[in-house]
């Protein structure tokens, strides 16, 4: 059957999708032609990437679409490998790290807002951020220097007087037209150019107005300027990077060791360095040139911001047409340079020298890591070592708005969007026991469905915790999966947190300071965090609500 499809393949560019013997897609890829790039891999002499061994054993069958060029090929490309998640590919999960603040100046009173897809929709767009942490560190700067209005477009339409933040002069008012949309616009305007790191051309204008506002005797208003520029002058002594060239650009550099590939990227807007992000992928299927090319083919479909330039340690094999497809998509010619010198040279440099220390330092936690976890698997009695955890925790007050919460740990780091959230919907009395076997039940009942297990589960309690998780798993007959619970220590008996387990009437003994205890702890606290914060929300959406009725 595989044979008679290789010699059935077409000579026209397409997308080929190879799949095992369960019918999963395994990898896809792209090909000027189908027929010569399937058939290298099944040839002696034909493709030399590592991972071809491997690849070939396993494939079963091969699918392919025919494209009319290259450039749909490679957008096809991207699309499968988000849908199917091939083990043999590269797979930049969106994982809802970059964002960026959008400014529609068709309001008439516009203001930020932070997103996480750029649309095409006649809207200005700045970044992207690396997280959500930096986008809203530059927003809160925006806002102490600037008198925006931060309040939603919904809340804006149904104000009848300012609010608090106009009382403390943070805030211009225009949802009660304290300011005329001109003057408005001008503090937008102004706005803009720190988002797109004009930090010295803004401070030239402000100084004018400063001056303009002395001579007219108007001295509270240029007071009010010069604060301003003290405050953008500051954030122009920390810019780290100031390229001679005003454009936007990202800087890619990378380094490997025997078992990971780590890219470093920077963001630099109108020759300000803005932001910086790393990535790391596996390279036991993979080569470095091969991952790079498919991590870059994928990081411009996610939506993110396209620069004018894309700096990269090497030419990638389909450079002019990923050159044709950002262009199309960003409206204006896109470059993908390799330097040779001069400053762009210097700033790959420095990407791949940020690239190794990041590879260095995360080399040295990913070995203590999995030590800890190798020893986990010992001291637990694991049947494997837990790369994946879950940890589960309820909250509550006196049985209302009880909520549960389950965090996930990969490699011994939080991945964040895996978290769930759950509303209790069964109990309506204190009852941690029963509250805990809801989620459980709904949580492992769709495991179940989906094939789709962590390592080692982690409950937050004692005896009687993990005893409800064994009749769980016991109710969905799912055998042989870990799971252990962790009972905080008491203070005035001065006794640590204790590790319990299936089939053991006493604890395990850990010393307070050890890794596998510490790690323990970081993920329960983490599920405790987490828990806690959405029944806060909660509580707080409810007194909302409350306030309201009572008030009508």
């Amino acid at each position: 059957m595989l044979a008679d499809k290789l010699k059935s393949l077409p000579k026209y560019p397409g997308v080929y999708m190879m799949k095992d013997s369960r019918n999963e897609v395994i990898y896809v890829g792209k090909a000027k032609n189908l027929r010569n790039r399937v058939k290298s891999y099944f040839q002696s002499n034909g493709d030399d990437r590592v991972y071809c061994q491997f690849l070939v054993k396993r494939v079963d069958d091969i699918d392919y679409l025919i494209t009319d060029t290259e450039k749909e090929a490679l957008i096809l490309e991207n699309n499968l490998i988000k849908q199917f998640r091939p083990r043999f590919n590269i797979n930049l999960r969106d994982d809802k790290t970059f964002v960026s603040i959008k400014i529609d100046l068709r309001k008439p009173y516009p203001h930020l807002v932070i997103v996480r897809q750029i649309e095409k929709d006649g809207a200005s767009y700045f970044g992207p951020y690396s997280s959500s942490k930096s986008v809203r560190e530059t927003i809160r700067y925006i806002n102490e220097v600037f008198a925006v209005r931060k309040c939603s477009d919904n809340v804006f339409r149904n104000r009848k007087r300012p609010c608090l933040y106009f009382q403390l002069g943070k805030c211009s008012g225009p949802c009660c037209k304290m300011i005329d949309k001109e003057s408005y616009r001008k503090l937008i305007d102004q706005v803009i150019l720190v988002l797109k790191g004009k930090n010295n051309e803004l401070i030239d204008v402000l100084k004018t107005d400063m001056l303009k506002a002395s001579a007219s005797l108007r001295y509270e208003d240029a007071a009010k300027i010069r604060d301003r520029v003290a405050a953008i002058e500051k954030t122009v002594e920390k810019q780290k990077i100031h390229c001679m060239k005003f454009v936007d650009r990202d800087v890619f550099g990378y380094k490997t060791n025997k078992k990971e590939i780590c890219i470093q990227a920077m963001y630099i807007r109108a020759g300000n360095l803005v932001d910086v992000s790393s990535f790391r992928f596996s390279l036991k299927l993979n080569n470095p040139e091969e991952s790079f090319n498919s991590f870059l083919n994928q990081f411009y479909c996610n939506n993110n911001f396209i620069p004018k330039e894309i700096i990269a340690p090497f030419e990638p094999d389909d450079k002019e047409v990923l050159e044709e497809l950002l262009s199309e998509l960003k409206g204006q010619k896109v470059e993908v340079i390799r330097p040779q010198r001069g400053e762009k040279l210097k700033l790959l440099e420095m990407a791949e020298k940020n690239a190794e220390n990041s590879l260095n330092s995360l080399t040295g936690q990913g070995d203590k890591i999995e030590a800890t976890l190798k020893s986990m698997a010992d001291l637990f009695k694991l049947t494997t070592i837990p790369n994946v955890i879950e940890c589960f925790d309820i909250s509550n007050i006196g049985g209302k708005l009880a909520v549960g919460a389950m965090v996930v740990f990969k490699a011994g780091n939080p991945h964040k969007s895996s978290y769930r959230r759950y509303r209790i919907k069964g109990v309506f009395q204190t009852d941690d026991f029963a509250m805990m076997h809801e989620i459980l039940k709904r949580r492992y009942a769709k495991a179940l469905e989906l094939n789709d297990f962590p390592d080692l589960t982690v409950i937050d309690g004692g005896k009687g915790h993990l005893s409800v998780a064994l009749n769980v798993l016991n109710e969905l007959a799912i055998n042989d999966h870990n799971v252990i619970s962790v009972a905080k220590g008491r203070k005035k008996e001065n006794t640590i947190d204790r590790i319990f387990l299936p089939d053991n009437d006493e604890h395990v003994d850990l010393g307070s300071d050890s890794a596998e205890l510490l790690l323990i702890q970081r993920i329960r606290d983490e599920a405790h965090r987490f828990a806690i914060t959405y029944h806060k929300k909660l509580r707080s959406k409810a007194q909302f609500q409350s306030g309201d009725k009572t008030k009508t």
